[in-house]
């Protein structure tokens, strides 16, 4: 068990300095420090320094999955389930800032398998929008012309919350994500009349 507890502080301890200092900037001896152990040893509990990033991105990525699938899933309708995706994705962001921050960078620094890896957790979750979107456009409630365009259009605003965002602020997350709500659904529904 101490094993499993030390190697979560390590995790944790990357994650929140990947997301500050970034991946190249931050080195073993770093994380070692924060996580309380000699750096030395930090091998004893990871491969290598881009493990430990893919495990972040894949706790990440199942943070956000989790929180979203059974809205998916659910029998609502699209606007609705909409509208409590915003609302879990920006919880995760709130909840999990420096995993979620971690998970949403694109790092060039990374080799390309470890890129590749994490690209394919992302798009993973950006299915399950995708299906909400579907299901949005063929019951007539959203008037999109580019599903995938209306999908980078709807995680980008969401995504960029975590460049901004400070919980403690003027706005509670939940706030943020009525107004997002509204915002989006606004866009997805004038869509028509643009065209």
């Amino acid at each position: 068990m101490a094993r499993k507890s030390r190697r979560d502080a390590i995790v944790k301890a990357a994650a929140e300095l990947f997301a500050e200092r970034g991946f190249r900037a931050t080195t073993v001896r770093d994380i070692a420090e924060v996580a309380g152990v000699l750096s030395g040893s930090l091998y004893a509990h990871i491969a290598t320094k881009e493990d430990l990033y893919l495990e972040i991105v894949r706790r990440a990525a199942d943070d956000f999955s989790t929180a979203v699938r059974p809205i998916v899933e659910a029998q609502e309708s699209p606007d609705v389930k909409l509208r409590r995706m915003i609302l879990a994705h920006l919880r995760v962001i709130e909840e999990s800032r420096a995993w979620a921050r971690v998970y949403l960078d694109d790092d060039n620094e990374l080799s390309e398998a470890t890129r590749r890896e994490a690209r394919r957790l992302r798009r993973e979750y950006e299915r399950l929008w995708d299906r909400v979107l579907t299901e949005g456009i063929d019951q007539g409630l959203f008037q999109v012309h580019d599903e995938s365009l209306t999908r980078l259009f709807v995680l980008s605003a969401l995504n960029g919350v975590i460049r901004w965002y400070h919980p403690g602020g003027r706005l509670s997350s939940d706030a943020v994500a009525k107004e997002f709500s509204i915002l989006v659904e606004r866009v997805l529904g004038q869509l028509s009349n643009r065209a």
